[in-house]
């Protein structure tokens, strides 16, 4: 290395290392192995060349040979303190050693050349393809082997086309991107390292997928080479995540990256599922020329309008209705504009899902509160009175009570859904927005409806008031 090129940056204080010590140090973004021997000071590449042990987190030990040698805390590899070489080895066959400075007052400074430049990477077309997907949000945890990947996101961070959200547990970041997910209709990544890294998201990638939130789990993995025999972390990720994700696959050296991740986030997208790709450590850092993918051409438009026959069907079975009643679930989120002025339209009560609360206010005229177990007596009156119930973005999980053996028009972009736990009086398929857009115009209403705004208004001073009495009796 050339003394006129090189940055001096400050590691740390003599104090701060024994005789006879190691420790890892930082300069920049560049993790070395900084030793003290001898009463000499030396640094070197902190990555062990076997399998990346940290050398900084090694020991000074005597060898057999009566010599002292840095020993890899991973799997027992020797390097001389102060040259890097190791055991029979030649200087300029160890490890990269970098020029220290011991100033004066103590302080410890090594001299790093400017970084070359940079080398476009697998990681690097997958991420950019994942950005071009629309996937602008990565919570995770950075570890040792996550790094090439981390650094392609991190790279992606400093353009500000993606942000990046650190978090304390992979479990907390797979709950950050199903709830994400369910806010956003778009997929979110969560990032880990390999072993129980990956596996603590199965809980959060499991409340995506219940709850239909596309997610975008991304996870490290151990070395090719050490695949199957039991290596440190070494776990079958691929059959791990077969359960909970609807696209799971390895990357590999010949894998066409950017169709992969492509795919990955189409399924995620596309089917409001988990996707997982799971990259081996040495994978992530090979060198790339390839072209990033993209959703050009692949997707085609997302409104699924209702057929002509089932629109025909609902206008007859709501303009018949004396007292409709509508349930909004968290499905019509994106559509809940289009669900209140339909209600107001037809003068139905809007109860909703607990996962839907809060999707009509409760100031509205309409409202009627949460239907089922975390519901009002308010929601309940209203489902038990009505003579049409017309469901929107629920799933009729038990904790609302659905009432069945009420007529039932159920709408839902999903077919599997439609009738999903038991027949329904008219199941539509078509987007929500779609539905209560194309049959607003064709309603009117009956002469015989009852006024339930009115009611609405009766029954929540009543609840009310309960509500207050307890007060009223304690004063």
């Amino acid at each position: 290395m050339s003394e006129h090129t090189l940055k001096w940056i400050e590691v740390g204080h003599v104090d701060d290392l024994a005789e006879g010590r190691v420790m890892t140090v930082t300069p920049k973004n560049r993790s070395l192995c900084l030793s003290h021997f001898d009463g000499q000071w030396a640094a070197m590449d902190n990555r062990c060349p076997h399998q990346g042990g940290p050398l900084g987190e090694g020991s000074i030990e005597t060898g057999v040979d009566g010599k002292c040698w840095i020993r890899c805390p991973w799997h027992g590899w020797d390097f001389d303190p102060l040259t890097g070489a190791p055991p029979g080895g030649h200087e300029d066959t160890g490890q990269q050693l970098y020029p220290v400075d011991v100033k004066d007052d103590g302080r410890i400074m090594i001299g790093l050349e400017a970084e070359p430049a940079h080398e476009r990477t697998v990681t690097d077309v997958m991420v950019e393809t994942m950005l071009n997907w629309g996937v602008k949000r990565v919570f995770g945890m950075v570890g040792h082997s996550n790094l090439g990947l981390s650094e392609a996101i991190r790279r992606q961070t400093l353009t500000g086309e993606l942000g990046y959200i650190g978090v304390r547990h992979e479990g907390a970041a797979a709950f950050a991107a199903s709830a994400y997910g369910k806010l956003t209709g778009k997929p979110a990544a969560c990032l880990t390292i390999a072993g129980p890294g990956a596996t603590n998201l199965l809980t959060g990638l499991w409340d995506a997928k219940v709850d239909r939130a596309p997610v975008l789990a991304m996870t490290g993995q151990v070395q090719t080479q050490v695949f199957g025999p039991g290596a440190f972390q070494d776990i079958d990720l691929k059959s791990a995540f077969e359960a909970v994700s609807r696209f799971s696959q390895p990357v590999l050296t010949t894998s066409n990256h950017a169709e992969l991740m492509s795919l990955a986030c189409k399924s995620s997208i596309i089917e409001r599922d988990v996707a997982n790709l799971i990259f081996p450590d040495d994978v992530q850092t090979i060198a790339s020329d390839a072209k990033a993918g993209g959703p050009e051409g692949r997707v085609s438009g997302s409104v699924v309008v209702p057929s002509e026959d089932d629109l025909a069907s609902a206008v007859a079975m709501i303009n018949a209705a004396k007292r409709p009643l509508i349930v909004m679930g968290h499905g019509a989120l994106e559509a809940r504009d289009a669900v209140i002025a339909f209600a107001e339209s037809i003068g139905a009560p809007v109860t909703t899902t607990f996962k839907g609360k809060g999707l009509i206010p409760d100031t509205h005229p309409n409202a009627a509160g949460v239907l089922g177990r975390s519901g009002t007596p308010i929601a309940s009156w209203f489902m038990n009175e009505a003579d049409l119930i017309i469901a929107l973005g629920s799933s009729f999980a038990n904790h609302t009570g659905i009432e069945r053996s009420k007529p039932i028009i159920q709408v839902d972009f999903e077919r599997m859904q439609l009738g999903k736990f038991h027949p329904v009086a008219l199941p539509v398929w078509g987007e929500i927005g779609a539905f209560c857009k194309a049959i607003e115009p064709r309603i009117s209403r009956s002469g015989e409806a009852a006024d339930q705004v009115a009611e609405l208004v009766e029954r929540w001073s009543i609840w009310r008031a309960e509500k207050r009495l307890p007060d009223v009796l304690s004063g």
